[in-house]
């Protein structure tokens, strides 16, 4: 059996670190679309400046389960109202410990 013989490679075939870019008859991406503006008033106060748990590395995880209807309401609130998860929690804490006399 004979070996077939490598393909020779042109010079735009081969990766250079670095280098990389689109192909020219590649069509760009759409722009974004805007966020949704909230649907309902928020009930809640407008965040503060100084995030609770968060240091100068960013956020750090808090894991726990809840229920799927609860899940679903939480996250479906946090969408109609343009919050983040994290976000609104934070919010929910502020409001409970402000009514709780803290």
């Amino acid at each position: 059996m004979t070996k077939r013989p490598a393909a020779a490679l042109s010079a735009n075939l081969v990766a250079v670190k670095g280098a990389a870019a689109p192909a020219p008859d590649m069509p760009s991406r759409a722009a974004p679309e805007p966020a949704p503006t909230p649907v309902t008033t928020r009930l809640l106060p407008e965040p503060s400046s100084v995030s609770v748990g968060q240091g100068e590395g960013g956020g750090q995880p808090l894991n726990f389960r809840v229920s799927h209807a609860f899940r679903r309401e939480f996250k479906v609130y946090a969408a109609r109202n343009g919050l983040k998860l994290n976000e609104l929690l934070r919010l929910s804490f502020e409001a409970y410990r402000r009514q709780n006399g803290e």
